[in-house]
């Protein structure tokens, strides 16, 4: 869990700062909210609920971090199932059917 705040926080910085580039172009308006999506339901309950402690400091401020980005309206969190994860073949060790499957979502075809 605590490397899906690490990515969350990280993901929030870079949208914070392409929201901050893209808002110096006079045509374009963002008001709404980038959605970032997690495979961690406990990192968004975590994220959304007020009353968790967590002693380790360098966690406790990505935490605060992702929590401020979400209550400015930068970013939304929205899960997404583990099979629906278009990342999950590059970083797990997958069934081939799911590898195939996610590979076809992300445009790549497969080798014969």
């Amino acid at each position: 869990m605590e490397s899906e705040f690490i990515a969350l926080e990280l993901a929030g910085q870079e949208v914070e700062w392409l929201r901050n580039l893209v808002g110096d172009i006079p045509l374009w308006v963002l008001s709404v909210p980038v959605s970032l999506h997690c495979d961690s339901q406990a990192a968004i309950g975590i994220v959304k609920n007020y009353a968790y402690n967590d002693r380790r400091r360098h966690i406790h401020i990505k935490l605060a971090a992702v929590k401020e980005l979400l209550k400015n309206g930068i970013i939304s969190l929205a899960y997404v199932r583990s099979e629906r994860n278009l990342v999950d073949p590059l970083t797990k060790g997958l069934t081939t059917r799911i590898i195939l499957e996610t590979s076809k979502a992300m445009g790549v075809k497969p080798l014969e």
